[in-house]
């Protein structure tokens, strides 16, 4: 009734709000240059149009933040739906101020927004998919389980499959779940829309990636093929190839995405090992420290990756690591917080 897009629930459990202007440091020299783009997806101004123009504006900026992690967009989303008076406030409203919370990682609030939407209309697809996101991303297993189970009643059975194999990957035996999965995309991919099949592509790289298998990059390519404008699929990817020692591959991957800071500190490893990335380490610095006097810093995990792989202060990196530990528990926060104990450990080992 209310979907932004293909690419906003599929595979995107990541959620993060970005700071500062986008960047781009083109191939082959150390300059880094300011994009500043104005959104055209919000009306001119916050008293003119229908609320009907208002919710679409929301959408239209909420769309463009997923593609192009612009935070203005996400401003210009908020200034729309704020328009809206309290009478006017549809479950479209709901649904999209939930989704602009979830970007700005007011989880709790979202959820309330999604309670919401249940209340005056009961759940739908898009709003299932949604608060399972949320549940999952936060370490909410149970209720994760809930809305997972509420998906079983829909027509495609791939999103139910996908849900219920991502739990079973994060709670018990991720090579069963894998399998299950795999099993579930054969059985039912020719007759899911795509959505869907972008969705379970993106989980079972996820799984894989848990399981440590060997056919985890080729997984996160085939994902990123299938949906090349999510940015959490390409920052997974990356975060892959960075695993594996590629640099010049997380090279080809991260170009142009200096808005993303997961992106942004893939890439930055991946030049330091390469002897490079002088000027976009020190651009990521003063991203970070000003993040950080507004106290604004959102992408936790891409932060302690920099302190840990960048600063070389463990200590640092996983104070930061413990901090994501509490909003977010994905793999990779089980990884960062991981590598930043062993370093702890190595740094008062004798």
């Amino acid at each position: 009734l209310f979907a932004l897009s293909s690419a906003t629930f599929c595979s995107s459990l990541w959620a993060a709000s970005l700071d500062g202007p986008q960047i781009s440091q083109p191939s082959g020299n150390g300059v880094i240059v300011y994009r500043i783009t104005s959104s055209s997806a919000a009306i001119n101004s916050a008293t003119n149009g229908t609320p009907q123009q208002h919710l679409d504006a929301a959408k239209q900026a909420l769309i463009s933040f997923r593609n192009t992690a612009n935070p203005r967009d996400l401003g210009d989303a908020e200034r729309e739906l704020a328009a809206l008076t309290d009478d006017q406030r549809n479950t479209g409203f709901y649904f999209y101020r939930a989704s602009l919370r979830q970007s700005l990682h007011l989880f709790d609030e979202a959820l309330d927004d999604l309670d919401t939407i249940s209340v005056m209309q009961g759940d739908n697809l898009e709003s299932l998919m949604m608060r399972f996101t949320i549940s999952f991303v936060t370490g909410k297993y149970q209720a994760a389980e809930q809305a997972c189970e509420a998906l079983k009643h829909r027509d495609n059975n791939l999103y139910a499959a996908s849900c219920a194999q991502q739990l079973q990957a994060a709670t018990g035996d991720p090579s069963t779940a894998y399998r299950d999965l795999k099993h579930a995309m054969a059985e039912f991919g020719v007759l899911s829309d795509r959505r869907a099949l972008i969705w379970a592509s993106g989980t079972l790289a996820d799984i894989a990636e848990r399981a440590g298998r060997d056919d985890t990059l080729t997984l996160w390519q085939l994902a990123l093929q299938l949906n090349r404008d999510d940015l959490y699929t390409r920052a997974r990817l990356a975060a892959a190839l960075l695993a594996h020692g590629d640099y010049a591959q997380v090279l080809s991957v991260t170009e142009d995405y200096m808005a993303v800071d997961a992106l942004a500190v893939s890439r930055a490893i991946a030049q330091k090992q390469l002897g490079d990335g002088d000027a976009l380490i020190t651009t990521l610095r003063e991203r970070f420290d000003e993040a950080r006097w507004r106290g604004e810093i959102l992408h936790k995990r891409a932060y302690a990756q920099f302190l840990l792989d960048i600063e070389q202060q463990p200590a640092a990196a996983l104070a930061m690591a413990e901090m994501n530990w509490t909003h977010q528990r994905e793999w990779p926060d089980v990884i960062i917080l991981a590598r930043a104990r062993d370093a702890m450990n190595n740094k008062v080992t004798p």
